[in-house]
């Protein structure tokens, strides 16, 4: 498989690109912006950098996580879809392993495997870049916003384009969430001290 038809079988994967984009920069947003304001209110000064490599230690365990988790989730599905497709042509069970459709299955599952992580690893550095480049707590913070809902509507967009829905619709859903997990960290960051 060259370059090409590998970035596009990871598109083909959009559901694990929107999960995986998605839970990077919403969770590691959330990450970030708790961390920033716990340290605030309760009055300890924390470098925007240890904000950042916070946040980016929570995006490598979470892409870690989605990664294995669909490897482990798509490998039941794949397996399950294997053995009935053998009790339908009346084959032992296993008799479809090492076959074309178990080698096409594998790969399913390494990719989804790839494209879950990927982006979620990907994902992750969107609020964690402001953090580790601006110095002034409040200038990250507004930053870290600005790149988190803007890469939020470009995911809308590239799911209503994917599902042929309204791009608008797609993306202000998105972007809703969004605003929800934020305002769930603000409080709890905020709530200490």
């Amino acid at each position: 498989m060259n370059i090409r038809e590998f970035i596009e079988e990871y598109f083909k994967m959009s559901r694990y690109v929107a999960l995986g984009t998605m839970d990077g920069i919403l969770a590691v947003m959330g990450v970030t912006l708790t961390a920033s304001g716990v340290a605030g209110a309760a009055g300890i000064e924390i470098s925007n950098f240890a904000v950042g490599l916070t946040g980016l230690a929570g995006g490598i365990a979470l892409a870690l996580s989605n990664a294995f988790g669909s490897f482990i989730g798509e490998r039941a599905e794949e397996v399950r879809t294997i053995r009935e497709l053998e009790q339908k042509m009346m084959l032992d069970e296993g008799k479809l392993d090492d076959t074309h459709i178990h080698q096409q299955a594998k790969k399913r599952i390494y990719m989804s495997m790839f494209t879950h992580g990927f982006s979620s690893f990907a994902g992750s550095f969107v609020p964690v870049v402001p953090f580790l480049l601006i110095s002034g707590r409040v200038t990250a913070i507004l930053c870290t916003l600005m790149l988190c809902f803007s890469a939020l509507i470009m995911l809308g967009v590239y799911l209503g384009r994917v599902s042929r829905e309204s791009i608008i619709k797609t993306s202000l859903e998105i972007v809703i969430i969004g605003i929800l997990i934020g305002v769930v960290s603000f409080l709890i960051g905020g709530g200490h001290g």
